[in-house]
């Protein structure tokens, strides 16, 4: 049994993004982090989960949407926190200024993130760091431009690839790689060499940005670790097709077909996720070779690593782009489809020490749930779906040590919106599991820390409640199957630093909650 399962973890779900801090740039950053894992240790949790935290292109909020596997999103940067601000007086005399902190103040003081206009601010702000760092460093061979030459090598595998892709998309307008010039289509050696001579700077600016929020990740974790807090990273399924990944390992992937899901009770005609289908004859020959590096590269910033889809690699729902060919499963048979699932898991189970979880939500074959007991790989355990068959709630207390137990996830509504909209069968179900009685169901702020000591008296070495169940509040990540300002953009309402303050009672009682039923 892998190590981490040894003991209990005890965490929140809280996307980066959504963490504020009293001198962030109207998103969460890796100073917010650092700040809420003093709070996290206050609450007695050892465990943050947070959603993807890679690139994402100009207008996109969605962090499963990413321009690559390995880069992370420079708009995650504390920009004033960076070591070599300290000799760019001139910089840091314009941050200082009247005009540019009142506009800081109106992106803290918004409600949700205004990704356009915090990624606009922080890009521009940190081409000027760069150009002085160019300048003052790397022309002169400092020590600090030896750390920055010894970070693109030891990352030269992905960042060479994702710096001229980055740079690529800006030169032709963001327009899909697959309508570029043939010989930059084709990653023809000549002309990316040519290009990288031609765009030296340009293309060395992608790569300083990755070197900062690396080093400052790497800095939250250290402080992570030294309060005993453990980070659960999401590793999404696949990536966009317009991405450094697709464009560098153009076999690997089939542009020609796309992923999504089967029909079912909620979809007749199903999914189409917009997402390129696996070259599977190609991934396996070099025994998932991409994926292994993904994982390797994500233990620089996680202990625990959440495969999205697991069902996905067992089989996936193909659909073809010609309409004269119908979707199907790209695996028919129980058997294949399981052996490639398990040669999957293994594969990316070695790569790294991280412990992996799988989301296995949805309908699951059973063979999946008997392949990840196999290889004792923790799976979700949502309370309010787990029944038995006579329709009752399954209680907490005998969910198996080796999963993950949690009130909600990402993409569904927190407990206080699902307890006001539920039926009144349900409802009384639940709270006959939670209270064990069958009196009416009290109003939400009344249930809530009854169904919290529920769900943390759980038999799962893991526990995860998403931040807005452990506050109590209606506010969503993501609302599936629609568009708008109103996904990925939730900021938790309170700074770190005012948290313990400003909710010491909640606070207090939480942290003994925890204690209580988790030791």
């Amino acid at each position: 049994m892998h190590p981490l399962l040894e003991k209990n973890l005890t965490g929140t779900l809280f996307p980066l993004f959504s963490m504020r801090s009293k001198k962030d740039w109207g998103i969460g950053d890796t100073r917010a982090m650092t700040l809420w894992f003093d709070v996290m240790k206050a609450m007695n949790l050892d465990l943050l989960q947070v959603l993807p935290i890679n690139e994402m292109p100009p207008g996109v909020s969605c962090p499963y949407t990413a321009l690559s596997a390995f880069a992370l999103d420079p708009i995650y940067i504390a920009v004033d926190e960076l070591p070599e601000l300290k000799d760019n007086l001139e910089l840091v005399e314009e941050i200082n200024s009247r005009r540019f902190q009142a506009g800081l103040r109106q992106l803290r003081r918004a409600r949700t993130v205004m990704y356009n206009e915090v990624r606009h601010l922080k890009f521009t702000t940190l081409w000027k760091s760069y150009a002085h760092f160019h300048q003052s460093h790397v022309l002169k061979d400092s020590a600090l431009a030896g750390e920055f030459r010894a970070f693109c090598q030891a990352n030269s595998g992905w960042l060479e690839d994702y710096a001229v892709f980055r740079r690529l998309k800006d030169t032709h307008n963001w327009t899909s790689w697959t309508h570029w010039e043939g010989p930059l289509r084709d990653r023809n050696a000549d002309a990316i060499k040519e290009l990288r001579e031609r765009e030296e700077n340009q293309i060395l600016f992608f790569k300083y940005m990755q070197w900062c929020i690396h080093r400052q990740w790497a800095q939250a974790r250290e402080h992570a670790a030294r309060l005993g807090i453990k980070l659960l990273g999401d590793l999404p399924f696949m990536v966009n097709q317009e991405s450094s990944d697709v464009w560098a390992r153009q076999a690997e992937f089939d542009i020609n077909r796309e992923i999504g899901a089967p029909p079912d009770a909620f979809s007749d005609t199903g999914q189409r996720w917009g997402l390129p289908a696996y070259n599977w004859s190609v991934v396996e020959g070099n025994n998932f070779d991409w994926w292994r590096s993904k994982v390797k590269k994500a233990s620089e910033f996680y202990d625990m690593f959440r495969i999205d889809h697991m069902v996905g690699f067992f089989r996936t729902w193909v659909i073809p782009r010609d309409i004269a060919l119908k979707p199907d499963f790209d695996i028919k048979d129980e058997k294949g489809q399981r052996e490639r699932g398990k040669r999957f898991l293994e594969a990316v189970a070695s790569a790294s020490r991280m412990l992996p979880v799988a989301e296995d939500l949805g309908l699951i074959p059973p063979y999946v749930t008997e392949v990840l007991t196999e290889l004792k790989v923790p799976g979700y355990k949502v309370m309010r779906w787990e029944k038995g068959r006579d329709g009752g709630y399954l209680s907490p207390a005998n969910y198996p040590p080796v999963s993950l137990a949690t009130s909600s996830t990402h993409d569904n509504e927190p407990l206080a919106d699902w307890w006001d909209t539920v039926d009144t069968a349900e409802k009384k179900l639940f709270w006959k599991l939670v209270s064990g009685d069958e009196s009416r169901p009290p109003v939400y702020s009344k249930a809530r820390e009854r169904i919290l000591a529920s769900l943390l008296g759980a038999g799962s070495r893991i526990i995860i409640l998403p931040i807005q169940d452990i506050f109590g509040s209606k506010d969503r990540v993501n609302t599936p199957g629609t568009l708008g300002d109103h996904n990925w953009t939730y900021r938790f309402p309170t700074t770190a630093e005012d948290f313990i303050k400003k909710h010491a009672d909640l606070a207090a009682s939480f942290a003994a909650l925890v204690k209580e039923k988790r030791g």
